[in-house]
């Protein structure tokens, strides 16, 4: 399993924060999932999710729609602290609405939106990445990317012109520094990024253009509402 190293960094010039990545193993479990959403999946093996939600504590979670979901059976004895989003492929208990077998699980990397100075953000570095999805739920930014790594940490980053969070339209900006690593192996990855520190509870009045530079698509926008 690959292992995923997430450290906020705050810097005093610009309050700039960042996340810095490092991988070892480059076979992730991610891999055996087709999908994120909350439809559920079923292959002959019976009826499975794959969701990423928020960790609360004592095997329950809460689904970005609200719901909590309670773990009574499988992969019990991975522990995640309040606060965490973990990635989850499970199963309803036959006959409960939130009691639930888990079959996989994993730690996703977690950021935030950080308001910076237009100038900051302009200086960070913008190396391309693969975009393969982006979406709202509830207050978080989910993302799943792909990214060439072979040795060096990488540093990724979501940030927003602190001057201007009060547009009914705000820009935001995806931004990945590869440290000069060079080519090595595809590598995919599931992040999360709490908006709501930033932008307030999600009360659907706000347009999220978020800005990537891709491989896939060139300068890629994403409009999406909060």
């Amino acid at each position: 399993m690959m292992r995923i190293f997430s450290e906020i960094v705050r810097r005093k010039k610009g309050e700039k924060k960042c996340l810095f990545l490092s991988m070892g193993s480059l076979l992730f479990f991610f891999l055996f999932f087709a999908c994120t959403s909350s439809d559920s999946v079923d292959y002959g093996l019976g009826e499975y999710y794959v969701e990423i939600t928020t960790a609360l504590g004592d095997n329950a979670f809460l689904l970005d729609s609200g719901k909590t979901i309670q773990s009574v059976g499988g992969e019990t004895g991975r522990s995640y602290e309040a606060g965490d989003r973990v990635f989850l492929n499970f199963s309803y208990i036959e006959g409960s609405a939130d009691q639930i077998t888990i079959h996989a699980s994993a730690k996703i990397v977690l950021g935030t939106l950080t308001p910076v100075e237009e100038k900051d953000i302009e200086a960070f570095a913008n190396d391309p990445i693969r975009l393969e999805s982006a979406w709202i739920g509830d207050h978080y930014l989910n993302l799943r990317i792909y990214m060439e790594y072979q040795s060096e940490k990488h540093k990724i980053g979501l940030f927003t012109d602190k001057e201007r969070l009060d547009q009914p339209e705000i820009i935001v900006y995806f931004l990945h520094d590869a440290n000069n690593d060079p080519p090595g192996y595809p590598t995919s990855l599931y992040l999360s990024f709490d908006l709501e520190g930033a932008l307030g509870e999600p009360e659907g009045n706000k347009i999220l253009q978020i800005h990537f530079n891709t491989t896939n698509y060139g300068q890629k926008i994403y409009e999406l509402n909060y």
